[in-house]
């Protein structure tokens, strides 16, 4: 292999690799190609991804962006793998398809720069992903603000329900000094004025008689 096909494929490597985190290391030794294909298709529709290295200029390239750990695992064929959204998602695919590809070795790998084994991937892959953790904690939330809202809640129900027994009291009350005061408010009314009777109208008066004309005389 000439020096530029080496620095080419380091270079590939490295910008592959540049921002990645976590990686497994797995030998495929044994998985023909239509199996392997198969397994890329798996891995791509979960959002996981692999590539075959070539094991000492990947040492070299990969040691250069941080993934320094790896080089103790690149030996044999090897396919890293990588994506997904943590280490626990790539446990738990690779777990899935170790069981139907006998040929498919787990050799372990690196997660923010701390070197995993095969024994620390089959632990991860029990454990639950991110979305998962993520819905636990949902729950864990939902149900403590429902028992802490029920917690505020109770006692200002219990406050309201002695407002309204209190006003109920002093509503009772109200119209019990009411019906006791009616009575005595009655007694000191003052009695109705009699009615005035009417006087007889006055006699009229004799009208004053005429000159030339005699006196009136007296009615019997």
């Amino acid at each position: 292999m000439s020096r530029l096909i080496k620095e080419k494929m380091a270079e590939r490597y490295q910008s592959r690799f540049r921002d990645v985190t976590d990686v497994a290391v797995v030998s495929t030794q044994g998985v023909d190609v239509l199996k392997m294909t198969a397994l890329r298709s798996t891995l791509r529709a979960k959002g996981i991804r692999a590539m075959v290295v070539h094991n000492r200029i990947g040492r070299r390239a990969l040691a250069g962006v941080g993934l320094e750990g790896l080089k103790d695992l690149l030996h044999g064929p090897s396919t890293l793998v990588w994506g997904g959204e943590s280490i626990v998602d790539i446990a738990k695919v690779l777990a899935a398809q170790a069981r139907t590809l006998a040929a498919l070795k787990i050799r372990g790998g690196v997660s923010a720069g701390q070197v995993l084994t095969d024994k620390d991937f089959e632990v991860l892959s029990q454990l639950p992903g991110r979305l998962e953790l993520i819905g636990l904690a949902v729950a864990m939330a939902i149900g403590t603000g429902a028992r802490v809202a029920a917690q505020i809640k109770a006692p200002g129900g219990r406050i309201v329900s002695q407002v309204r027994e209190y006003e109920k009291k002093a509503s009772a009350a109200e119209a019990a000094a009411a019906q006791a005061a009616a009575p005595d408010a009655a007694a000191a009314a003052p009695a109705p004025e009699a009615a005035a009777v009417p006087a007889p109208p006055a006699a009229p008066e004799a009208e004053a008689p005429q000159a030339g004309q005699p006196p009136a005389a007296p009615m019997a």
